[in-house]
């Protein structure tokens, strides 16, 4: 028997030498179009040096290519990413603090509730510390420090970068929400918010200060340990670029239409107040049935004395100790 013709191969699988062909091209057109995924991927990679995979997709919207495609592609060339996670305790604090008055708000828009948090980062073989401030809104990050120690001024610092990033806005409906470290109820980081009418709101563990976590996280583990850095001059720089890396470039899967922070904020500027996406804010520990968002929702526009108007910012307590004086209840001496 000799060597079956083509024709006959084809005829017996079904096909014609023009569907193979078809078929060849278009697999070597999906093999290019993955090696320029790749290709871009690493691009990314330099600004972003721990971006995830599926973030990456929405940053090179490979067209033709689906978001499993990718992802499952990507993960079998090694492109994938292993989890880092930090179990330092960064912050001392004892009970005397203010109460959380932030979870459960809904808020829509900016400069309504910031909050705050510090974590370690390990350079050449010691451990110093960033701190952030984060407008849990847009996500943009407003302030931030890199400091060798556990101390007051560095909060400040942030605070300071903060209301300069917000120069000219009024800040009187905000919330102020953190973890309650002694960082963040010094005499002078009080005084501050203080001075520009700001609220203060304290959680009781790491859970209800979710937002900032979150930052802790993305910039340390997406963007610094990527790096070989060394120096204090060597981290700042690092941080002060994946700051920028991730408040203008960095897509959110929680904002609409997957915005970079500092997009969403450009984008807020032309929508009506109205109009905007609720928030509601919760913590680690909140179920759907305690915080439900239909029924939070009305305190945005059908606001009882308690609320701010067009805010959704509770406007319970000022944002200062009254220095000097006794605790009283188990909670910082307020100025009524």
């Amino acid at each position: 028997m000799g060597v079956p013709s083509n024709q006959y191969v084809y005829r017996v699988l079904g096909t014609s030498r023009q569907a193979m062909h078809q078929y060849f091209s278009r697999r070597k057109a999906l093999q290019e179009q993955l090696y320029a995924c790749e290709s871009a991927l690493l691009v990314l990679r330099k600004d972003h040096p721990r971006l995830g995979l599926k973030k990456a997709y929405t940053m090179i919207k490979p067209a033709g290519i689906g978001r499993d495609r990718f992802v499952r592609q990507m993960t079998i060339w090694g492109h994938a990413l292993d989890r880092k996670y930090s179990y330092i305790r960064t912050t001392r604090s004892n009970g005397n603090r203010y109460p959380n008055i932030a979870t459960g708000l809904v808020i829509n828009d900016i400069n309504r509730i910031w909050q705050s948090d510090t974590t370690y980062f390990l350079l050449n073989g010691r451990f110093v510390f960033l701190t952030f401030i984060i407008d849990v809104y847009s996500r943009v990050i407003i302030g931030y420090c890199a400091s060798s120690g556990l101390k007051a001024t560095a909060n400040v610092k942030a605070l300071k970068m903060a209301l300069r990033t917000r120069h000219g806005v009024d800040l009187s409906e905000l919330i102020f929400h953190s973890d309650g470290a002694t960082q963040y109820r010094s005499e002078i980081f009080t005084y501050l918010l203080c001075l520009h009418g700001i609220t203060s709101s304290m959680c009781q563990v790491a859970l209800n200060n979710a937002y900032a976590e979150k930052i802790n996280d993305v910039i340390k583990n997406e963007y610094l340990t990527a790096y070989q850095i060394k120096t204090m001059e060597q981290l700042k720089y690092r941080l002060r670029k994946a700051v920028r890396n991730y408040n203008g470039k960095r897509p959110h899967s929680r904002l609409p239409q997957g915005l970079a922070p500092t997009k969403y904020e450009e984008y807020l500027r032309s929508t009506p107040i109205t109009q905007r996406v609720p928030l509601l804010i919760k913590d680690g520990q909140s179920s759907k049935q305690e915080l439900n968002l239909e029924q939070a929702e009305k305190n945005l526009f059908d606001t009882p004395a308690t609320w701010v108007a067009n805010g959704g910012a509770k406007k319970i307590l000022p944002a200062f100790i009254a220095l000097g004086q006794e605790k009283q209840n188990g909670q910082l001496a307020l100025a009524l």
